[in-house]
């Protein structure tokens, strides 16, 4: 499922917008605050973090420029975004099955609320037990929280984040709770069991149906969501709510949680975010500090400041400054690269009126993969710290999902393999000493079908302006691409207009609204926290981010497969598929962050492919 900041229903995959992207200016410096202090949510005293008998406030560096804005569990695409999943909202509300398991993309059972699901019916019943659980008031989590979010979701589907069209929750057709413990659930019909462990059950999130069944501040809390009418009244009552990020730590709806921490304070004008233990939580780990302080900076020069101050426990290294790592070391810190479950890609633009037909050739796209050269952008765009990335699943951290196939380069950086290509298909350098299709027409040695005699391969890459790797990296293809005749024009651009332009599919029936090529956000996608990925969003056709119109049959059918074929072999075929076909530029990953972790704080790492974090298994040495 993607995560996004983007207002698309189905946004999910998102690009990584923590690091790298700088859009929201704080007003925060560099100072910290102690848990002891903190008495509201607005007006809170900023000081240094104290640590006392009573424990330590470890405090924790989020990424410059994201902070959290929204608490309810239950989110639209447009408040889907890393701030809000991991590092807040699933600390204090946790899913029914539970994605990174020790560094890997695995189901952790034991942080899951259920035991694993029981399949009957052919497969299309599925039957699953809740493990013991109470809410931080005293209730026990029950089949009813559940149906309370299922009965949320189902009345308006496309206001979720996750939400894909004739998948959960539309290809459910009952569901029973039979007890307080068991439910199960009917669908429409027989679908891959790790597909719906990883994709559709993890999506599941129990409510506090006792707490938050209410349609306003005064009314009673009732069975409104039994209703169709009275579920909306409910989900439109708590999105306020959660929209009122000022009383984020006073509201009494937001400390009913299930996680292992819940709001103590909360610093709206901020975002400076302090979360102590739930004592009723019943999963993996007791807590053994005293809080957790998530500290906002406004840039990553801030942040930086902090780390060499003292300041932070948990902190993250800019890749501008990689040569502070010894000096960082010295102090008395760790570095350890945060790998994710992620993918990153250049759309192509299949839809584009002028060089669209062009795009639609294999060899064309073959031809522009062998172009990209990612071992040297690995090795001096981001000084090692990255990784290849040859298709939608990537080579780290290793996973069984992932084909050893897929994770070779099809096609290395050649110049001449990819002039070859080209020339092998009618194409001759013209005027500028740019290719120009001199052999229109189909067949194994024409340019191909829709490709008119004349045509120049002449177009622009829009990019986001702003972030330095991502400029250099245009840079950089922008000269293979003119070595092989290949004239791409470069057009930097906020990032926000450059993914309003190239994110979503365009409208062929508006003049001018598919002019663009090629897009690069540069930040990756994250599957979060989809275990099991489904790319038919990305590479389906009619698929809400398939921007470029990419459509192809043997890749229909693979992705069908994914979903409702048996074991693991449909998906990697698929990956080794869309390795080959090149329905987009891939392009390397960096790791989300270097964290920068004080020696005196112990149980940090494996770090979450899904960008969770773990502060209940923290521990201070």
């Amino acid at each position: 499922m993607l995560v996004t900041d983007s207002a698309h229903p189905r946004a999910a995959r998102q690009p990584r917008r923590g690091r790298r992207a700088r859009a929201i200016p704080l007003a925060l410096g560099t100072a910290l605050m102690a848990a002891a202090i903190l008495a509201s949510a607005c007006g809170q005293t900023l000081t240094t973090r104290a640590r006392t008998a009573a424990g330590v406030t470890v405090t924790f560096a989020d990424q410059a420029g994201s902070v959290p804005t929204y608490i309810l569990p239950l989110m639209s695409a447009a408040d889907a975004s890393d701030a809000n999943l991991g590092p807040f909202q699933l600390l204090m509300y946790r899913p029914l099955y539970w994605s990174g398991a020790h560094g890997s993309p695995a189901i952790d059972g034991a942080e899951s609320l259920a035991d694993p699901p029981v399949y009957s019916n052919g497969g299309r019943t599925v039957s699953i037990t809740l493990k013991r659980a109470v809410w931080s008031d005293g209730r026990p989590v029950t089949t009813r929280d559940v149906q309370f979010w299922m009965d949320l979701l189902r009345a308006d589907p496309t206001a979720y984040w996750a939400y894909v069209p004739g998948q959960f929750p539309d290809n459910v057709v009952a569901m029973s709770y039979p007890t307080a413990d068991r439910f199960t659930i009917t669908f429409n019909r027989a679908y891959n069991h790790q597909f719906l462990l990883g994709d559709e059950l993890t999506q599941i999130i129990p409510l506090p149906q006792h707490a938050w069944d209410r349609t306003s501040r005064t009314g009673s809390v009732g069975g409104w969501d039994r209703t169709a009418r009275g579920a909306r009244a409910v989900y439109h009552f708590l999105d306020a709510q959660s929209k009122q990020v000022g009383t984020y730590a006073t509201d009494p709806l937001w400390q009913v949680v299930d996680g292992p921490w819940r709001l103590h304070g909360y610093e709206a004008a901020t975002g400076y975010a302090v979360l102590t233990p739930n004592r009723r939580y019943q999963g993996p780990g007791r807590a053994r500090i005293a809080a957790l302080a998530e500290v906002p900076y406004t840039s990553d020069t801030a942040e930086l400041d902090a780390l060499r101050a003292g300041q932070l426990d948990y902190g993250y290294l800019p890749y501008e400054d990689v040569n502070q790592i010894a000096a960082l070391r010295a102090r008395g810190f760790s570095i350890h690269p945060w790998t994710t479950w992620a993918y990153n890609y250049i759309p192509i633009n299949f839809a584009n009126p002028v060089v669209g037909p062009a795009f639609a050739q294999l060899y064309v796209r073959q031809a522009m993969q062998h172009l990209v050269d990612q071992p040297a952008y690995i090795t001096s765009l981001f000084h090692g710290l990255a990784y290849p990335d040859y298709t939608l699943l990537p080579s780290r951290p290793p996973s069984p999902l992932v084909s050893a196939a897929a994770n070779r380069d099809p096609y290395p950086y050649s110049v001449g393999a990819a002039v070859a290509l080209l020339t092998a298909h009618g194409w001759r350098r013209g005027p500028g000493g740019v290719q120009t299709c001199v052999r229109p027409g189909i067949g194994p040695t024409a340019c191909g079908r829709g490709v008119r005699a004349g045509l120049r391969l002449s177009f622009g890459l829009e990019y986001a302006d702003g972030i330095v790797s991502v400029g250099e990296e245009a840079q950089a293809l922008r000269s293979a691409f003119v070595r092989a005749g290949i004239d791409l024009t470069l057009r930097p651009a906020p990032l926000a207009t450059v993914f309003s332009d190239t994110f979503v599919p365009c409208d062929r029936h508006r003049q001018g609204s598919c002019a663009w090529a090629l897009g690069y956000w540069g930040n990756g996608w994250n599957w979060s926290p989809e275990g099991y990925p489904d790319a038919s969003q990305t590479f389906g056709v009619g698929g809400s981010v398939n921007s470029g119109y990419y459509s192809d049959p043997t890749a229909q059918r693979l992705l069908q497969a994914t979903v409702t074929g048996s074991g693991l072999t449909p998906l990697r075929r698929l990956e080794v598929y869309l390795a080959q076909d090149v329905p987009v530029l891939w392009m390397p990953l960096s790791y989300y962050q270097l964290s920068v972790v004080t020696s005196r704080l112990r149980g940090t790492q494996p770090q979450d492919p899904f960008l969770n974090i773990y502060p209940e298994q923290w521990r201070w040495a």
